[in-house]
């Protein structure tokens, strides 16, 4: 016997596993540069809600094996791969499979240009017809065109004058290998939104996003027009770039190489992040950029300082706030990020959390100040748009973030602009936090003459003056309860009610109280008992603390159904029985938990506000509104 796979529902799985709807070309590009590709055209077509891809890269070659596999079995095939991990960006041999969510697609390769020996295979519904029992054994033919030809028959003129300008450009390839993948039917929402290019392809979504987060905006780009020294750039290298046009109703467009940095202007006229009278309004800028090494492995980190203001005016193709262009958006892409082989992954703030002194850095608008970029040899999940543990293990490693505190802390050092923003940002945040406990008091006080309030005399006949309390505010409940038993009346005859409290606590019970102060012993077991405080107390829902445990629960108000039980948020439950002569107390019995374990105590739960009116001669009022 041998284990079996299900390959339809895991490559099902696989074929629409994306955040982005972009991801599919993300991993064409991928495979392009894994490919050595020099050059790479992308072609949106919309009448089919498809796309054509081409590369000069290595080819799928059909003969030739690689770890057991040749590179064309391993395009169609699950979890096989001719990629080693290290050299290649996709050595899972998985996002390849993104291609397979339409309803057709044709692959193209050559390994002899010259001599017009092309392979390929169309396969309809990739995703219900490619199985470990579909042959995926390639055609061979030396005329491209007819089978391009075919692959768009029946489409509209534009589509058509696409089609002859990618029979050109293979025409005009100089390298000897080249894929080319064509693909109907793309299982997408909103294509034209998503895939399509304007008549302003910068603005574009597809555009952006390959700048942004696929292989070709490499991150690790940085040039000295952005503002990186001669040293940085050294250390921070992109060795292999693509050319890479994109063509669109009846025109070509290059979409930049590297990660979009924004060009670094040095102005003395513009504000520092200490003179900026608001620090959103700045337009500093600063860059830096350091290559350093955990044990065996080798990491990259960019810092790109940008002032809010400048990032507004000058990423002019992210969307903000009241206002879309690509779709894209600005706020999205501050903040601290990892990457992986220059594609840049997932935001990651808890990095600067998790280093003292920097953790401002990730608080409330900070991050719109900056990006940061930590490149490495990352592990990610499957779809790779995310991080596995393994990566977050890294990411937490001490030995790591202490790697990066002392570039950050050399930064703070040398670079003033960083300096001064961290400073700016520590003073805003203190400052924001303590007018925030500023108003939390002045709306309280404001509050409180407009709250519920009562009235009891000491036995020195000095009245003091309570408020009652309001949800939220359970710990009052306790505080009230506890104030008020060291004023009961001896002949009121309520004095049982009120146990003298000996503890307070903000985990676990909440208070231990005297069931008896005239006992001997005040502190044996049997003489203490456990209270909680809730603002009400009810049986609609489950109680947050184990009735097993609990002797007394003292709420503002209760509101039970007797013909129902109590249960707690355990494994325990019990009938509540109203106490007759009185109407603030009751009692829950028959306590036992789900798996048959009796528990022979009672709980005693007590209305606090109608105690508080049959033990004390007052009433309560409230002011009007106004």
């Amino acid at each position: 016997m041998h284990p079996q796979i299900e390959f339809k529902h895991v490559l099902g799985e696989l074929s629409v596993n994306r955040n982005d709807p972009c991801e599919v070309v993300r991993e064409l590009v991928s495979n392009s540069y894994d490919a050595g590709a020099k050059h790479v055209l992308y072609i949106p077509i919309k009448d089919r809600n498809g796309l054509a891809f081409l590369d000069d890269g290595s080819g799928l070659d059909s003969k030739t094996k690689i770890n057991g596999i040749t590179p064309w079995e391993a395009f169609f095939s699950i979890g096989k791969s001719t990629k080693l991990k290290g050299n290649s960006i996709g050595y899972k041999c998985q996002g390849s499979k993104l291609c397979f969510a339409s309803s057709r697609i044709l692959v193209i390769t050559t390994q002899k240009f010259s001599m017009k020996e092309w392979d390929y295979k169309l396969i309809d519904n990739p995703r219900s017809n490619l199985d470990t029992s579909f042959i995926i054994d390639p055609t061979r033919t030396d005329e491209i065109d007819p089978i391009i030809d075919n692959f768009f028959s029946q489409s509209n003129a534009e589509t058509l004058q696409a089609a002859e300008f990618l029979k050109k450009q293979i025409g005009t390839l100089k390298s000897e290998t080249a894929t080319l993948i064509l693909i109907d039917g793309l299982d997408t929402e909103s294509y034209n939104k998503y895939f399509a290019i304007g008549d302003r392809p910068e603005e574009s979504y597809v555009v952006n996003y390959i700048r942004f987060f696929t292989k070709h905006g490499d991150i690790r780009e940085i040039t000295a027009n952005q503002g990186f020294t001669a040293s940085q750039r050294k250390q921070i290298s992109s060795a292999h770039r693509v050319e890479f046009n994109a063509y669109y109703e009846g025109k070509t467009y290059s979409i930049p190489f590297g990660y979009p940095y924004l060009d670094f202007v040095a102005d003395p006229g513009i504000k520092s992040p200490a003179q900026v009278a608001r620090l959103r309004d700045g337009r500093f800028a600063s860059r830096s950029a350091k290559s350093f090494q955990v044990k065996t492995e080798k990491f990259s980190i960019i810092v790109a300082i940008d002032g809010n203001r400048r990032a507004h005016d000058e990423y002019w193709t992210l969307d903000r706030k009241g206002k879309s262009v690509s779709g894209i958006r600005l706020a999205d892409q501050r903040g601290v990020f990892i990457s992986v082989k220059g594609i840049k992954i997932c935001r990651y703030q808890d990095l600067l959390t998790n280093i003292p002194g920097y953790e401002v850095l990730s608080e409330g608008d900070s991050p719109s100040h900056y990006t940061i970029v930590v490149d490495g040899d990352f592990d990610l999940v499957t779809n790779r748009s995310a991080l596995s543990k393994k990566a977050y293990d890294t990411l937490s490693d001490p030995d790591f973030l202490a790697e990066v505190k002392k570039y950050l802390d050399s930064l703070k050092n040398t670079d003033p602009t960083f300096a001064e923003l961290l400073t700016r940002l520590k003073r805003e945040s203190t400052e924001s936090l303590l007018n925030e406990q500023i108003e939390f008091l002045d709306k309280a006080k404001s509050e409180i003459k407009s709250r519920e309030r009562f009235r009891i005399a000491d036995s020195n006949k000095i009245t003091h003056l309570f408020l009652s309390p309001r949800p939220g505010e359970e710990y009052w409940v306790g505080v009230l309860y506890a104030q008020l038993a060291t004023l009961t009346p001896k002949e009121a005859g309520y004095e049982k009610y009120w146990r003298r409290i000996i503890t307070f606590s903000t985990q676990g019970i909440d208070s231990l109280g005297l069931k008896d102060e005239k006992e001997k012993n005040l502190l044996e077991d049997s003489n203490v008992c456990s209270i909680e405080y809730k603002y009400e107390f009810n049986n609609t829902g489950p109680f947050n603390h184990a009735l097993a445990v609990v002797d007394y629960i003292v709420a503002w108000n209760v509101d039970v159904d007797v013909k129902k039980q109590v249960k707690d948020s355990y494994t325990c439950y019990g009938d509540i029985v109203k106490i007759p002569n009185n109407d603030f107390e009751w009692k829950i019995e028959n306590i036992e938990s789900t798996d048959g374990a009796q528990y022979p105590n009672e709980t005693i739960v007590i209305d606090l506000k109608k105690l508080i009116l049959a033990t004390f001669n007052t009433s309560f009022s409230t002011p009007p509104k106004n």
